[in-house]
């Protein structure tokens, strides 16, 4: 269930991120860069807590991968259909 939860604060995170640049000239790449890295510390931290909390580092990466990469794939894919890519 928590992955979930992460998942999908992953996604609506990003789209807010491309909603706030909308205004800006390279929004779609500058705002892809700026959610791709942000996300990335947040899923390392969820990583951390994971580990500091007994688990394995082992056993936390497919959590890390799946945290990371839906929401990054996700906002990648709808970043044109709600208008905001140019060109």
């Amino acid at each position: 269930m928590r992955t979930l939860i992460v998942v999908v604060i992953g996604i609506v995170v990003g789209m807010a991120v491309l909603w706030l640049l909308r205004r800006q000239r390279h929004a779609p790449m500058t705002g892809m860069l700026v959610f791709a890295c942000l996300w990335l510390a947040a899923c390392l931290y969820n990583l951390s807590v994971g580990v500091s909390h007994g688990y394995s580092v082992g056993g936390e990466i497919p959590y890390l991968l799946m945290n990371y990469l839906v929401p990054v794939a996700v906002v990648w894919a709808l970043r044109k259909r709600i208008g905001i890519a140019r060109g």
